[in-house]
């Protein structure tokens, strides 16, 4: 019953993400890859995340793999994630990808100056 009623609070936590950020634009895929985060980093984000976070992150890590796309994937978490509506706190997503061990090649905090994200 638990898991289920996990299951139901993640999909309505999607569907929150997703409405509130209707205009997500090429960052689209990312914010999808990461939608099994949602329940842990804008829950209590304590624990182990669920393994699809985990995995998704580490799709969206690797695929960030030029200048051009950190910028890019940084300019996304800062307006739809940690800076958008939603106000996801960049703490739990630190969190998140601690626990996960992946390394994200940039920072999460609504004030980074995305073009400064150094090449590799």
């Amino acid at each position: 019953m638990e898991k289920k009623m996990m299951a139901f609070i993640g999909l309505v936590i999607t569907v929150v993400v997703l409405n509130a950020c209707p205009a997500i634009g090429e960052c689209y895929g990312e914010l999808v890859e990461l939608l099994p985060c949602a329940t842990f980093i804008m829950g209590p984000g304590t624990g182990q995340p669920p393994e699809m976070c985990c995995s998704g992150m580490q799709h969206v890590v690797a695929e960030a793999d030029t200048t051009e796309k950190r910028r890019s994937l940084c300019q996304c978490l800062k307006d739809k994630a940690v800076g958008g509506s939603v106000k996801v706190d960049p703490e739990k997503i630190k969190h998140a990808t601690e626990a996960c061990g992946v390394k994200i090649p940039i920072p999460i905090d609504p004030n980074v100056d995305c073009s400064t994200i150094p090449m590799f």
